[in-house]
């Protein structure tokens, strides 16, 4: 049997309360107050408490799920919030303590309509209840601060709630509170919470948005989360739409049919919280702004896009990492958009901007999956530079080919990192991995420089895989360093791992410091090239470099006809450490000088390729060089105009990669000690200890104790350290160097 309690406040008095003034509370705020004498009864029912007022034909309704207390106070109590509280079909329930000074509050049923013209700011509206026709529309001259607590809305006519008069409003979730509004197909507004200011979430509650006609959110200035939940679970457009977009704590989780956060032309700035976008649709982005910048210092980040071309986090303007962990994951295919005589292709990226990409610091995990051909996990129209941070990337798409806007026939590739003008890595950590066909690591049409004098980064680039053919006999090659500019290595732990082509540039590459390790081996008879330009320069560091094609290329291209001619292209060495083995270990089609360093090369063992292979003069004017290839008749000595002594050494019989090369002056003192690393026949030697009119004796075999590969080769090289025996070894020649000339030629 249904209970009901009756309050006769003239009742209470006649037992001596001397309490004058009555008070209802919810959510530690005085909701409702009035003197006693006013107030004939209060009666709770199921739903209601229900106060009936003097001079009142009805009552004031109060859901008792929101009532948390009612006290009794001898002082007065000054009102100081309104109350809107939405009760289904019926009529809303208002509080307004500011009628009489400019707020004018009209309730049909849930349709809300509130007219501030009040002088005081940030009047705070509170909201609860639920009404599956109901809607909140406000004009206000001034802002207001409208706190959500448990607030369901749902408008079957247009948006929940749509606020003008261009003034920022704050909306606050109630702790522990779970918020909803929902708008209609038939809205003439864009959005199910529109406004014409800017809106700052803030409180620690949920709100939960459906945006059935168009955006979820949607105003003409500004977004900022400070703190709360907002879950947009769908839209039909946008989740957010705004013109720029702030954040600095919070949780924000969008569904959208078109992009997640779309701030306009505004900038983004994200300092904190959680950001997690779920997009199917083609060409969408999860973080936007047109024509101005983002930047992200700190936050998570989960963005997972299926659509054909779509973006992570897109900007015309620059785009910088002062912190973060972002972690994009894109699966859409390229698009070909007619243009000119041919197509313009579009590619799903992690991170794209028509301006710049800068990584100060923070976590980068982007991934572009299979699917997403010709994918790109960081691509700048102009420079991209990383100072710190961690970058790993794996792009799996496959390349294709396609006609080009000029009607010729051209190609497109997955890379992890591209740049339209200069990349630069001046220190953090980059990982990449490329598994498509014709795959690139990083990828600059300007200039790529890798380290300083005081940033060393780790790099990790692998690209695992195949060349795929464009046209007649060109092939679009997986290459894990290519720029068109100049390649610049400084500093740095670098890893360059290839089934193809490791580094290669159009203008240079030169390298003047780091620990760097190239492995540049495929599976197809001819192809992998580990150092590949025009202009090689090692001035320094120390570099591995394995090749099945070319270790070291210096060469402007294919010469016409395949003919062996000169054609200018240069290998520099003037310092460093430089190991190198290959099918021509080192290969110039133009000319060779080493002045420096020290350089250790093993060629093949069957000719026709060499451990050195050049088309016009080769220097040799100071530093150390030990090389061995095979007994390709094509192979040189170096130059008679070299400046240092040098001998090249030819064998009648194989020396196996079990023995080793040790050369010794007539006292006994150790010039070289080489063991190689496949079966060898012919070698370059030249040392600065090297000296004219002087006895040096050769020796195959021998064994040698302690001591160490010079740059921590492993299995083959040069030996430094140790002590050489005779004991199992065989001499070959005793030989004088000529008194004249630096180049001597000893056959034995």
């Amino acid at each position: 049997m249904k209970k009901h309690f009756y309050f006769i406040i003239a009742m209470l008095l006649s037992f001596g309360i001397k309490a004058q003034n009555i008070v209802v509370h919810n959510s530690g705020n005085n909701m409702f107050a009035s003197a006693t004498a006013i107030v004939d009864s209060i009666k709770f029912d199921t739903n209601y408490s229900k106060f009936n007022i003097t001079g009142n034909t009805g009552s004031l309704d109060i859901p008792k799920s929101i009532v948390d207390s009612i006290t009794f106070y001898s002082t007065s109590v000054n009102l100081t919030k309104i109350y809107i509280i939405y009760k289904g079909t019926e009529n809303a329930t208002i509080i307004n303590p500011y009628a009489s000074q400019g707020v004018n509050i009209t309730a049909t049923g849930g349709t809300v309509n509130v007219v501030s013209t009040a002088t005081i700011s940030n009047l705070e509206y509170n909201l609860l209840g639920t009404s599956t026709t109901g809607s909140l529309t406000m004009s206000s001259t001034l802002p207001a601060n409208f706190v959500m607590n448990n607030l369901n809305i749902t408008n079957a006519s247009g948006p929940a709630i749509n606020i003008t008069g261009a003034q920022t409003h704050t909306f606050t979730l109630q702790s522990g509170t779970t918020n909803s509004l929902t708008d209609s197909s038939s809205s003439t507004k864009n959005g199910t919470l529109q406004t014409d200011g800017k809106i700052i979430f803030a409180g620690t509650g949920t709100l939960n948005i459906k945006g059935i006609k168009k955006h979820g959110i949607s105003t003409s200035s500004g977004i900022e989360v400070q703190n709360g939940t907002i879950k947009v679970l769908s839209a039909a457009s946008d989740g957010f739409h705004s013109e720029g977009y702030t954040m600095s704590n919070g949780t924000v989780n969008i569904i959208a049919t078109g992009d997640a956060i779309d701030a306009g032309d505004t900038a983004v700035s994200i300092s904190g919280g959680n950001v997690t976008a779920t997009l199917a649709s083609a060409d969408v982005k999860a973080i936007k702004t047109g024509t101005s910048t983002i930047s992200i210092s700190g936050g998570t980040f989960n963005l997972n896009l299926t659509g054909a071309q779509s973006k992570a986090i897109s900007s015309k303007g620059n785009i910088t990492f002062d912190g973060g962990n972002i972690t994009a994951i894109l699966s859409g295919a390229a698009v070909l958009t007619a243009s000119g005589t041919g197509y313009d292709p579009s590619y799903s990226t992690a991170i794209k901007t028509d301006a710049n990409v800068i990584v100060n610091a923070g976590t980068l995990n982007l991934t572009l999956t299979s699917t997403a051909n010709g994918g790109k996990g960081i691509s700048a129209d102009q420079n991209i530079t990383i100072n710190n941070g961690n970058v790993t990337i794996t792009t799996a798409g496959n390349g294709a080919t396609y006609t080009n806007t000029t009607g010729v026939l051209d190609s497109y590739s997955s890379s992890a990192i591209s740049a339209d003008g200069n990349l630069l890595i001046n220190a953090g950590s980059v990982t990449t991995t490329s598994s498509g066909t014709g795959g690139k690591g990083l990828k600059a049409d300007g200039t790529i420089t890798i380290g300083s004098t005081t940033g060393s980064p780790t790099l990790n680039i692998k690209t695992i895989g195949a060349r795929f053919l464009v046209s007649g006999t060109d092939y679009s090659h997986p290459k894990t360093l290519v720029a068109t500019g100049a390649i610049i290595i400084n500093n740095g732990n670098n890893i360059f791992n290839s089934t193809d082509d490791g580094i290669h540039s159009d203008t240079s590459v030169t390298v003047n410091g780091g620990t760097n390790t190239v492995s540049a081996i495929s599976a197809t008879s001819g192809v992998g090239e580990g150092v590949e330009a025009p202009i090689i320069t090692f001035a320094g560091g120390v570099n591995n470099i394995t090749a099945s094609n070319d270790g070291i290329n210096a060469t402007y291209g294919t010469v016409s006809g395949g003919t062996e001619a000169n054609d200018n292209s240069h290998l520099y060495i003037t310092g460093g450490i430089n190991i190198v083995a290959g099918s021509d270990a080192i290969d110039s089609n133009g000319n060779i000088t080493i002045t420096g360093g020290t350089t250790i090369v093993n060629g093949p063992t069957s000719q026709p390729e060499e451990g050195i292979d050049y088309n016009g003069t080769f220097l040799m004017n100071g530093g150390l060089l030990i090389s061995a290839g095979s007994n390709s008749n094509m192979t040189k000595a170096m130059g008679a105009a070299s400046t240092q002594v040098g001998l090249y050494l030819k064998s009648s019989s194989q020396l196996a990669t079990s023995s080793v090369l040790h050369i010794e002056n007539a006292a006994g003192t150790e010039m070289v000690t080489f063991k190689p690393k496949n079966g060898v026949y012919y070698f370059h030697f030249s040392s600065p200890n090297l000296v004219k009119n002087t006895q040096y004796k050769v020796y195959f075999g021998g064994t040698y104790t302690g001591g160490s590969y010079v740059g921590s080769s492993t299995g083959w090289g040069l030996y430094t350290g140790g002590t050489y025996s005779t004991a199992g070894g065989t001499l070959k020649n005793t030989f004088t160097t000529s008194a004249t000339n630096t180049v001597n030629t000893v056959s034995f």
